[in-house]
């Protein structure tokens, strides 16, 4: 029998490990998983911070786009506001805030101051107290002594004017000022608290009632009765006497 010839078979041998067994090596590939949930959280915590960051940016290269009035100077409690004292400065408010201030002069113009502003500082509508008048509303300023002055009574509030004449049976009290604007109030205070007398001014839109108050500042004593928001009573006399026995 003839002998095929041709190329001889080649048959692949198991490669040796180091250990010289003649088993095969086999590779070992770790395979690769997916990113755990921290890393998730984490990516999207990054993510997110990135975004706000942006708008933050983006926001704050706009700038604010309102104007407010605030004081140009510093202004005492009692002012009477002019043009001159306002300016408009612009920056952003909340919701609550902006329902409270004024983005223009022109209201304020006239109205009474009834606490202390800053420089710069923004005027709210709590801080001043409109005249029923104009800017030829007349103030007065006078001491009332210890009890005639209301308790708790404060400056922007409305009060009574009454004057008391005479002494004993013929002594009579008469309403002066009807709801008067209260435009400043200074309490003298002591170690014991408030004591002594108190400076008042008040201003007025009828000349009359300012003649009637000055006369009775200098010839009877004055009280003040606070009336804020109180409409005047009907059935009460403008003059009240002693009665006589």
């Amino acid at each position: 029998m003839a002998q095929q010839v041709g190329t001889p078979l080649k048959r692949s041998l198991p490669e040796r490990n180091t250990e010289g067994s003649d088993q095969p090596v086999r590779a070992v590939r770790r395979r690769r998983g997916l990113p755990g949930s921290r890393a998730v959280v984490g990516g999207l915590l990054v993510a997110s911070s990135a975004v706000g960051l942006f708008a933050v940016a983006s926001g704050s290269a706009e700038g604010p786009s309102h104007s407010y009035v605030v004081a140009r100077h510093e202004l005492a409690a009692g002012t009477r506001l002019q043009q001159s004292d306002l300016e408009l400065a612009t920056m952003e408010l909340a919701a609550g805030v902006r329902a409270r201030v004024f983005d223009s002069a022109q209201p304020l113009v006239g109205a009474t101051l009834v606490s202390p502003l800053g420089a710069g500082e923004l005027v709210q509508s709590s801080a001043v107290v409109a005249r029923r008048g104009d800017a030829a509303s007349r103030e007065l300023s006078f001491t009332l002594e210890r009890g005639r002055l209301g308790v708790g009574v404060k400056q922007g509030e409305r009060a009574d004017l009454l004057a008391t004449y005479g002494s004993g049976n013929d002594a009579f009290t008469v309403v002066v000022v009807r709801q008067a604007l209260l435009v400043a109030i200074e309490r003298p205070r002591t170690s014991a608290g408030d004591g002594g007398a108190a400076a008042v001014t008040v201003a007025v839109d009828d000349p009359a009632d300012a003649l009637a108050l000055a006369h009775a500042i200098q010839q009877g004593k004055v009280t003040l009765v606070r009336a804020t928001g109180a409409p005047p009573l009907p059935g009460v006399p403008p003059t009240y006497r002693v009665s006589r026995t």
